[in-house]
């Protein structure tokens, strides 16, 4: 499996625990340590998935430098 594959197959499984933990959410009483914990576990995992993005983003950009071979970069 290339890294686009693993890439896309990360994507559509992250995308389905942020809608168990929405339909979780959505069904847990607001106010309730239980809904708490559920927006707490949200906002997490969506944090590590946006310093995933980065750290991918950086080791890329320091493999590829930007304007890298382009003569009208400079």
């Amino acid at each position: 499996m290339g890294m686009e594959e693993l890439s896309r197959a990360r994507e559509q499984e992250l995308h389905g625990l942020r809608l168990d933990l929405k339909r979780q959410i959505a069904s847990a009483p607001p106010g309730t340590p239980r809904h708490a914990a559920l927006v707490r576990q949200l906002g997490a995992l969506d944090r590590d998935n946006d310093d995933a993005q980065d750290r991918w983003f950086q080791d890329f950009v320091r493999e590829y430098p930007l304007g890298a071979g382009n003569p009208e970069s400079v």
